[in-house]
């Protein structure tokens, strides 16, 4: 397994960390930080201005990120490309955006996973106390998959979206969405959360033929408050923003108003130019590892060794299945009789970093009937190591009970 962990300056200046919380946050690469750096030292300045040097290649760093976004997920074009500030800002400016342009009115319905993080659900209560749609929440079957049968019942003519995380922060199992764009008509638009799923997998938009699509890229190498909207190019000039200004008006008169062309029309603040060039760096990280077929094949030889080793504890339950199929490398877990946060809270006494509580998915834990748990999730820079440590302490922790 190749040393990863050199290209990541905060191991060499925490050599006794182990970081297991990568997808609360990646650690980042030389690569990013070096170029993030130069980047603030040599040409930083405002754009969409155009009167100055350093103003226009920081407008092409911009304009880069996002014909860099849009080759990592197989869309035809960058346009169709907004960055937003997180997830929640994303959903939320979606949600919103709809409510305005009126395509969602009394009674229409919204369908949702009950596996969904709360920034998916939350803009559709919101929306529902406003304008009275209803919300379904589609199950899962006994493996974490999604319920395809319980799906095709909930889909009657009244669902006019269709908002599903393409993989879950809880079971870290894949939906096959595939499958959900097959049985969807026409008059329903599609919305899929792939902040969990892109910082391990190649997103294809063309196959999984949604109409909008979020990600995070603080998840997979660049800085935070850099979240990725894809929309059709045909939605975007459709939709009202349900906020405006700045670049995204093109004229303002005393009673009227035009909107800018699209994408900029929906980018109604000063840009955070600096994420967007640890986001294409992020990217070529990505290609400099050689793409994602490094990842999955790294990622699936941590899986089959870590799921091996949780074999031996029978009193620790994985909220997932034990196969390693069509799954991330990402285990939310539960020890008898042990609260999760004296669990994370022990493992942190030892330099080891993990995540724990309900981890933004609430309902699904009621549903379930676990209160709580503690996640372990891998990057490449993890190893072998790193998990035969997690497990000595937790030796150490179920000996001490």
């Amino acid at each position: 397994m190749s040393n990863f962990r050199e290209d990541f300056p905060i191991f060499k200046n925490n050599p006794n960390l182990i970081y297991l919380d990568s997808t609360a946050t990646s650690q980042k690469p030389s690569l990013v930080m070096d170029w993030l750096k130069n980047y603030l030292e040599t040409t930083y300045s405002s754009i969409h201005r155009w009167l100055y040097d350093i103003s226009e290649k920081s407008e092409k760093l911009y304009n880069d990120s996002k014909k860099k976004v849009a080759k990592f997920i197989w869309t035809d074009s960058y346009k169709e490309i907004i960055y937003t500030y997180n997830s929640t800002y994303a959903i939320n400016l979606l949600t919103s955006s709809i409510w305005l342009s009126k395509q969602l009115k009394k009674w229409d319905k919204v369908l949702l996973t009950e596996v969904e993080h709360n920034a998916n659900i939350i803009p559709w209560l919101i929306l529902r106390e406003n304008i009275w749609i209803d919300i379904e929440y589609v199950k899962l079957d006994r493996n974490y998959n999604l319920d395809l049968d319980d799906f095709k019942n909930k889909y009657d003519e009244k669902v006019k979206i269709i908002s599903f995380t393409h993989v879950s922060n809880v079971t870290w199992q894949i939906f096959d969405l595939e499958e959900i764009w097959k049985s969807k008509r026409d008059d329903t638009i599609f919305i899929v959360d792939a902040s969990q799923s892109i910082p391990h997998m190649q997103i294809n938009i063309k196959k999984m033929n949604c109409d909008y699509l979020f990600f995070t890229w603080h998840k997979v190498f660049a800085d935070t408050w850099i979240w990725v909207l894809w929309w059709k190019e045909k939605l975007l000039k459709e939709l009202k923003p349900s906020f405006s200004w700045w670049w995204a008006i093109s004229s303002v008169g005393d009673n009227c108003f035009t909107y800018a062309k699209i994408p900029d029309k929906f980018e109604a603040w000063t840009q955070n130019i600096s994420w967007a060039v640890s986001l294409l760096k992020a990217f070529e990280y990505i290609e400099y590892i050689w793409w994602y077929e490094v990842l999955e094949k790294y990622e699936n030889e941590l899986v089959e060794y870590f799921l091996d080793k949780l074999k031996k504890y029978k009193n620790i339950k994985l909220i997932w299945s034990n196969d390693s199929k069509n799954r991330l490398w990402v285990f939310s877990m539960v020890i008898e009789w042990f609260h999760s946060n004296d669990v994370a809270d022990l493992l942190a006494d030892n330099n080891i970093a993990v995540r724990s509580w309900k981890h933004c998915a609430h309902s699904f834990f009621d549903n379930i009937w676990i209160k709580h748990s503690f996640r372990v999730s891998l990057y490449i820079y993890n190893t072998k190591d790193d998990i035969d440590s997690f497990f000595n302490i937790i030796i150490k922790i179920l000996n001490n009970k």
